[in-house]
């Protein structure tokens, strides 16, 4: 079963630094359910920018 988190500092193309968080958890049936958000670690860490996608075991996305 998958369950990995991921925290990394990067540096966007503006020059700011954000705090990125991955995970990767089983969403069931061979599918793996993964999700980013992203904030600058001001306002935006109450409200980060998210996006979550689920993937096939043939590697296609679910829409």
């Amino acid at each position: 079963m998958l369950d990995d988190k991921d925290v990394r500092q990067v540096v966007g193309e503006d020059g700011k630094q954000y705090s990125a968080v991955s995970y990767a958890l089983d969403d069931g049936d061979g599918r793996v359910r993964m999700s980013v958000a992203v904030d600058d670690g001001g306002w935006s860490a109450f409200v980060p920018l998210v996006c979550d996608e689920i993937m096939k075991p043939d590697g296609t996305f679910v829409e």
